[in-house]
């Protein structure tokens, strides 16, 4: 029998649109799957149907340990035997883990990405899914794990588990260990959320000036009302807040900068600070500047970012000043502070461009085709300046429109 391939030429083999084979000879061939994950088959006639043996996975099982397989099945299929018996158990051993963990490789995620994707895994489906051989986890047993989270409202997380148990069930079908994907359908069982603005915000001088002042009247944690002093004058998201790290801040240059694999847009991302950002950086400097995390919690753990609600719940938390109620729900999300932020500094006059760069919304495209300068950041620095202005006179109660300047 004349044998095909080599190891130089396997590891040569490059993903496509669609999933090939390469014939090694005998009915032993190397199979590619989409994402790049590539496995030993052969493909044999037994009682007059046509069947498949998976070996195994590449490099795991290397070329001689493949062929050595090979003929061993076709010694099998000689005597009268399914060969698929002898090699199924060994790869039913891994766990559900191991064919995650291995789905994750071939995704290539960004270290951000990869990072939040581990964390659910191992606290959602690990502990449960090991539990249970590959070929055995049902669509009940994912919805299980799934439907408890969209009922308590955690939609999002909900839907990413689904996502991640179908990646991996695409991958051991790939390889021929199950014959359907348990997750196909999970996320379409999973309830909808309801339709409501997730990230509410205000667009009024006269309710923005009721969060302004939230901070101030909240009884919460140190850090916390910082990290909401600060929100408003940054443009951040959420979740740069909440893992802003010192190592980030730079209080001489009076710049912030995020490297790319933090940011929406994979790019980094630069902040220029106004006097009052800089002062809460200087306050929060003194009770967190031997931590990693700008904005750590007293009761967090060290090196521990705030909890994704936390932010949210303080806000529901400001009292109304004519009321004295709670905002509550739907006033204003942390999230908000970015679009007030956008529609106010637009009725003002500003330049879209320098808000939509300072915003990061803007690609790299766009900013190549639009500007030869260095990121507009003049322009950015004065409008941040500006508008800090315009919140401290704002919460004072005699809005000052800060000076808009041409870009």
């Amino acid at each position: 029998m004349k044998r095909k391939l080599t190891d130089r030429t396997i590891k040569a083999l490059k993903p496509k649109d669609k999933a090939y084979k390469s014939a090694d000879g005998g009915g032993l061939y190397i199979y590619v799957s989409k994402v790049g994950a590539k496995s030993w088959r052969f493909d044999y006639e037994m009682s007059g149907k046509r069947q498949t043996l998976t070996i195994g996975e590449y490099p795991s099982i290397g070329l001689s340990d493949a062929r050595q397989a090979h003929e061993q099945a076709r010694e099998d299929i000689i005597k009268g035997k399914d060969p698929r018996a002898r090699n199924k158990p060994k790869y039913m051993e891994k766990s559900f883990s191991y064919y995650a963990l291995d789905t994750n490789k071939r995704l290539d995620l960004k270290p951000s990405t990869e990072k939040k994707r581990l964390e659910r895994l191992n606290k959602y489906l690990f502990p449960i899914l090991d539990k249970k051989r590959v070929d055995q986890i049902t669509a009940i047993d994912v919805l299980n794990i799934c439907q408890p989270l969209a009922d308590a409202g955690k939609h999002e997380t909900a839907r990413l588990l689904a996502t991640y148990c179908r990646q991996t069930f695409d991958t051991l079908l790939s390889m021929q260990l199950i014959s359907s994907n348990p997750a196909e359908s999970i996320s379409r069982l999973l309830p909808k959320p309801k339709r409501e603005n997730n990230f509410a915000h205000v667009t009024s001088p006269e309710d923005f000036k009721i969060l302004l002042n939230g901070p101030e009247q909240y009884g919460g944690d140190f850090a916390v009302i910082k990290a909401l002093q600060f929100m408003p004058l940054v443009f951040l998201r959420p979740h740069n807040i909440r893992f802003l790290r010192w190592a980030y801040v730079d209080l001489k240059e009076r710049l912030i900068t995020i490297p790319a694999d933090e940011m929406k847009m994979n790019r980094p991302h630069k902040v220029p600070l106004s006097d009052q950002a800089i002062e809460i950086l200087k306050q929060m400097k003194k009770v967190t500047g031997r931590n990693e995390l700008v904005f750590t919690t007293a009761r967090a753990k060290a090196g521990k970012q705030m909890s994704e609600n936390t932010l949210n719940v303080a806000i529901q938390r400001f009292k109304h000043p004519q009321t004295g109620e709670a905002l509550g729900k739907g006033f204003m999300t942390s999230h908000g502070f970015r679009h007030t932020a956008s529609t106010m500094l637009n009725e003002m006059g500003f330049n879209a461009d320098v808000i939509e760069m300072q915003l990061a919304h803007l690609d790299k495209d766009r900013i190549r085709r639009t500007y030869n300068k260095a990121e507009l950041m003049a322009e950015r620095t004065s409008m941040m300046q500006g508008w800090a202005d315009y919140l401290d006179s704002l919460k004072r109660g005699a809005a000052v429109i800060p000076i808009k300047r041409k870009a």
